[in-house]
């Protein structure tokens, strides 16, 4: 805590610390303006027309093709964040201490009206309304079993649980690819199949028209001619499928964020915690570097 004395008769220490909040203070305001802007200058896309790059999707979140328990409470859920802390010490010294801790990397969807798009949340920074901490006894999955659980835990320990729920409005800011059903070349795709037929010794068999346990040059063709007649069929069907899209983490270091907050509601909480974080680090400076020139 900062001296509320004359500045130059504040501890050295106390003055770099209040410069190191200073400087704390700047960065956070700058990087908080910087989301801010982002959120604001970058356009709504809809999914089905969406640019290749950097979008801005908001949709409904929509659960994993496998379903998501959250760990906690074994709630149904699209993404989960969780935390077991353990008090430590006793009256003052009192303090929580993590135990455990865990987020989901599972790949949920986002469905805007317009088409599906497959959120993948690794690395991203996820904001959900959906938050849940209590202190004492809970459900905890016992492992090995097929979902048991069993009551543990006592006013020591607190719980923490963030989630985004099937059927919340979620707003995305990432990067967006749609990947095609014919990613691979024809080429490739014949020379992949020729070699897995010739390794395989039924295939083998069924080409070798005389017997001899060799492939010659005439039943190898046909085996390869075979080979290509099935990847046709196999790209056709596939052709006739649309688009995968994808939203993940962008190559470069622009934000990946997911939040169930309302987007007008995040931005004005971005714009006073940025001016909050301004006014600090002014303030901090300004006490920290008049105690180091009046000393």
């Amino acid at each position: 805590m900062l001296s509320t004395g004359s500045p130059a008769a504040a501890p050295l220490q106390v003055l770099l610390f209040a410069l190191g909040v200073g400087a704390v203070g700047m960065w956070e305001f700058f990087r908080l303006q910087r989301r801010r802007r982002v959120m604001e200058d970058t356009p709504t896309s809809r999914i089905r027309s969406a640019a290749q790059g950097y979008v801005e999707l908001i949709g409904q979140a929509l659960a994993p093709d496998v379903p998501l328990l959250s760990p906690l409470t074994r709630t149904p859920c699209c993404w989960y964040r969780y935390k077991v802390e353990e008090r430590k010490g006793e009256g003052k010294t009192s303090h929580w201490q993590t135990q455990q801790q865990g987020v989901s990397t599972a790949q949920f969807w986002l469905d805007d009206g317009s088409g599906r798009c497959i959120v993948d949340p690794e690395d991203a920074e996820v904001r959900a309304l959906t938050r849940r901490s209590w202190v004492g006894a809970t459900a905890q999955l016992i492992p090995g079993t097929a979902g048991e659980v069993m009551m543990s835990g006592d006013g020591d320990h607190r719980y923490t649980e963030e989630l985004i729920l099937p059927g919340q409005t979620l707003y995305a800011l990432g990067w967006f690819t749609s990947l095609s059903p014919l990613q691979a070349s024809l080429h490739d795709e014949v020379r992949e199949r020729v070699a897995a037929w010739k390794a395989d010794p039924d295939r083998r068999r069924a080409f070798d028209t005389n017997g001899d346990g060799t492939l010659d040059m005439a039943e190898f063709e046909q085996l390869r001619a075979q080979a290509a007649a099935a990847v046709y069929a196999d790209r056709l069907a596939r052709a006739a499928q649309p688009q995968t899209h994808v939203l993940r983490k962008p190559r470069d270091r622009r934000v990946f964020l997911l939040t169930t907050e309302p987007h007008d509601a995040l931005a004005r909480r971005l714009r006073w915690q940025a001016w909050a974080w301004l006014a600090a680090g002014v303030l901090a400076l300004g006490y920290g570097g008049a105690g180091l020139l009046w000393r």
